[in-house]
């Protein structure tokens, strides 16, 4: 419930609303009503015979397509009179409604498909970003972006590494390779990563370590905390190196892993959009079966149409020319043969059965007493 009050409606508020009406009345011109009269327009399934034209254009249709092909159905079908022509006019729309739905189901699984094309071509360019040569010492010092997906950050990874081993090499230490290392492994540091931190610290520390190991003090110092007091040397620098080797043949294993699964996972992808899921899929679908059920139909009427302008038939007596769309649709259930006729009565039957059991299941047992009461009922009465 609104707290503010409604105005009082005095003759000067009522002036004002009444010469701010004015103001959205809408198009007025001819031109203006033109260009808003398919502003609503979705699909063009159903529009009027006077705006199929100009929907058809708007929906980045040719209507000279659609004058063609009516031409080429009444070609195929031969003359006949108006209401020939109406049915000719009816299987044109749905003829040209059935290759608008499969242009929109083509454009779901195109849509897919490009979806999935952004998103390997956004993967190359993370790729590219964090991708460089071990030289390239200065990148140490470059914050590059983070990236959710698996294969980046291990190409990342590998690359800082490589980085970081080849300044190990040439005895280089600097206090960012144990930060860089840190950031990278973050909560998910194995045993080998932690060796390499706590070496790299210690010969990051080793300037520093030589000059407290000079005072005596300090020295004593060390040896009570049992820290080392002596810097690190060519056994440990060895090993560091080993370790670095370890690690990078490690990560290696993980990327081409990690590759390998993004090919299957593009793969996978790929295949998927044969099959769009979605309700716009869905609603496709269901728009499909009808569309060929009326196509159908309508070749049975023109079928037998031209038929009966080949051999036309004698009315009975007591019958006028008003019937004759009954006898189209008596001659259209006639074309069906027994075993067709038999086939739909029990896919009919079918239906009827799984309507009735849903409708037990929505309703409850109650219901379904109910309807066994009243059919005893009616066998007692019977």
């Amino acid at each position: 419930m609104s707290l503010r009050k409604s105005p009082q409606l005095t003759p000067a508020l009522l002036a004002a609303a009444r010469q701010n009406a004015q103001h959205c009345t809408g198009p007025r011109s001819a031109a203006a009503k033109q260009n808003v009269k398919l502003n609503a327009l979705k699909h063009g399934a159903y529009v009027s015979d006077e705006n199929l034209r100009q929907s058809m254009l708007a929906l980045g249709e040719d209507p000279e397509q659609f004058q063609t092909l009516t031409e080429e159905l009444m070609s195929a079908f031969g003359p006949g009179d108006a209401l020939w022509e109406k049915q000719i006019e009816d299987l044109a729309r749905l003829y040209w409604r059935r290759e608008r739905l499969e242009r929109a189901q083509a454009g779901l699984k195109r849509r897919a498909l490009q979806a999935i094309d952004d998103w390997q071509h956004r993967r190359q360019q993370e790729m590219a970003r964090v991708t460089f040569d071990a030289s390239q010492h200065e990148m140490l010092d470059v914050n590059l972006s983070e990236s959710t997906d698996r294969g980046v950050t291990l190409r990342k990874t590998l690359s800082l590494v490589e980085v970081i081993q080849d300044q190990v090499k040439q005895r280089t230490f600097r206090p960012r390779q144990v930060g860089v290392l840190e950031s990278l492994y973050k909560s998910v540091m194995g045993w080998r990563a932690a060796l390499i931190c706590k070496l790299l610290q210690r010969f990051c520390d080793a300037p520093r370590l030589a000059e407290q190991l000079a005072d005596e003090e300090e020295r004593q110092f060390l040896r009570e905390i049992g820290a080392p007091t002596e810097p690190p040397g060519e056994p440990e620098h060895q090993e560091l190196l080993r370790l670095f080797e370890e690690e990078i043949a490690s990560l290696q294993e993980e990327f081409a892993y990690a590759e390998q699964a993004n090919e299957e996972r593009a793969e996978i992808e790929r295949e998927a959009c044969l099959a769009p899921e979605g309700e716009t899929w869905r609603m496709l679908l269901r728009q499909e079966a009808p569309l060929d059920r009326s196509i159908d139909r309508k070749v049975r009427i023109l079928l037998r149409l031209r038929k009966e302008a080949t051999n036309p038939p004698v009315a009975p007596d007591g019958r006028d020319d008003g019937a004759r769309m009954e006898n189209i649709e008596e001659a259209i259930g006639s074309d069906i043969s027994p075993e067709d006729s038999q086939g739909i009565e029990t896919v009919e039957n079918l239906k009827m059965k799984e309507r009735c059991a849903n409708v037990y299941e929505n309703k409850g047992p109650a219901f379904r007493e109910e309807q066994d009461s009243g059919v005893r009922i009616q066998d007692s009465g019977a």
